[in-house]
């Protein structure tokens, strides 16, 4: 696609960076992620994509530009007009459509609520290219965005161009999307899609560097570390608006060890169908330490089958105190049955949960005084060791605590937008655990060997990681 760039200069007054985006502009796959950094040219890339010649000399292209909010796809409308006036284009409608002389045309739009997701279902866009990605809140919506990237107008291959900086209610899934993946290199789907993420930042823009030398010095002199390491370096690890900002897996995940037979067990669970539902198991030891220890995580599966699956996956040997539960599940007639779930039933999901073996107890469903405990495990400095830590085989709550936002509206409360499923289980459980679980004196040597016996003694197979 080398073309692309070469092309392009000939009609607009505009020269590619080298390096990033360059690279960018000349990749084929058909899901490219380019940015990370501030600075790094992420707009002008996009805005360039989207007007390959071959396409815009094409009299069936078909484009489609999307932003989360109505202020941002106008900033992106006045760049537009300038960077595509070479391009003879002209900008119509009260939602502008950018059209070209030989026909073809770019629609814009916002994703003002839920069922704008879902507006594009049935068009044909050959390219798509969604700025600022992370203002996504989950990847179902995104799927159902990129749906309309096709083509059947040969010679033009449908392709998606994403922008983006670190953070946001959609930070967990984008990074698990690309960032893990597709780092610099291409990352097949099962079903043979491809996708890639290229990574930038100020130092792949030397125009900026030398118009606006300021600027960089700006961003280094941000006082909030995780603000100013995903601005500066892109990282995807640290970024503002953390939830969790004191989430640390080189100390808060650990490996895991047998767990002793005299430490109070509980779970917590979030239940869900078209979302994930989640259970977690924590162990609390003498001095007040939380372990969570093993984890369910699914979608899609009904309350009756949850609840073998959850009963089957803590062996018999093993004594669960509590099941701290969302206290909605002990609604009636909220969970259809049926093929499309369109038959109400009589039963609340507790009723099937208790009928299949899975007993719950009502959570305090209090999300600041929750969160605040959930928190308070974790945090730690020089002189305070968190008291909450996760076997590293709950890789969903590794993944997506870290991920988590604070809520535009809500001030001490979470984005309910992110994938909170995990967290929302561990909080259920810790709301109780944590109160009742207060530090106690380390047990003394004669019972430490009871315990000692006691798991030696355990029936052939209770210690095996399969089960934990």
């Amino acid at each position: 696609m080398l073309f692309l760039v070469v092309g392009i200069m000939a009609l607009i007054a505009w020269e590619p960076n080298p390096g990033r985006q360059t690279t960018a502009l000349t990749r084929s796959e058909y899901e490219i992620l380019y940015g990370g950094a501030r600075g790094g040219g992420k707009t002008d890339a996009g805005l360039v994509w989207m007007v390959e010649p071959n396409y815009v000399r094409n009299e069936l292209y078909r484009g489609l530009v999307i932003r989360k909010n109505a202020d941002d796809l106008s900033d992106w409308i006045a760049r537009a007009r300038i960077m595509y006036r070479g391009l003879g284009a002209r900008v119509t409608g009260a939602s502008p459509v950018i059209r070209f002389p030989h026909g073809g045309f770019i629609r814009t739009g916002h994703l003002k609520d839920k069922t704008s997701y879902e507006k594009y279902l049935g068009h044909e866009y050959q390219k798509l290219l969604i700025e600022e990605l992370t203002q996504i809140g989950s990847e179902d919506d995104y799927e159902k965005l990129i749906s309309c990237a096709r083509s059947t107008v040969e010679g033009l291959p449908a392709g998606v161009f994403c922008t983006t900086n670190p953070g946001g209610r959609g930070h967990v899934w984008v990074k698990r999307r690309w960032v893990d993946v597709a780092r610099n290199k291409t990352y097949y789907t099962p079903g043979g899609r491809s996708r890639i993420f290229i990574p930038s930042t100020i130092d792949d823009n030397p125009v900026l560097m030398q118009k606006d030398p300021k600027y960089v010095k700006s961003i280094e002199a941000i006082k909030d570390p995780n603000l100013r390491a995903a601005w500066r370096h892109g990282d995807w690890d640290r970024f503002s608006g953390q939830f969790f900002d004191m989430w640390d897996p080189s100390i808060h995940v650990v490996e895991p060890f047998l767990i002793p037979y005299s430490w109070k067990r509980s779970r917590g669970l979030d239940w869900g169908y078209a979302a994930p539902a989640c259970v977690l198991w924590l162990a609390i030891d003498y001095t007040g330490n939380h372990y969570v220890y093993r984890e369910y995580y699914e979608a899609g599966n009904a309350p009756s089958g949850m609840a073998r699956k959850v009963t089957a996956m803590s062996p018999r040997e093993e004594t669960i105190l509590n099941t701290w539960a969302d206290p909605s599940i002990w609604a009636k007639s909220q969970y259809g049955t049926g093929a499309n779930h369109e038959q109400q039933t009589t039963e609340s999901i507790e009723d099937i949960f208790r009928r299949g073996g899975l007993y719950c107890s009502k959570a305090n469903n209090d999300r600041l005084s929750g969160w605040a405990r959930v928190k308070d495990l974790l945090s730690h400095d020089a002189k305070r060791k968190p008291k909450l830590f996760v076997f590293k085989n709950c890789v969903k709550l590794i993944e997506t605590l870290p991920g988590l936002v604070y809520s535009d509206t809500k001030v001490e409360d979470m984005d309910t937008d992110g994938e909170d499923h995990a967290a929302d289980a561990l909080r259920y459980c810790v709301m109780h655990t944590h109160v009742s679980a207060r530090p106690q004196e380390e047990k003394p040597m004669m019972e430490k060997i009871i315990d000692k016996i006691t798991q030696d003694a355990q029936p052939a197979g209770a210690g095996s990681w399969d089960n934990y």
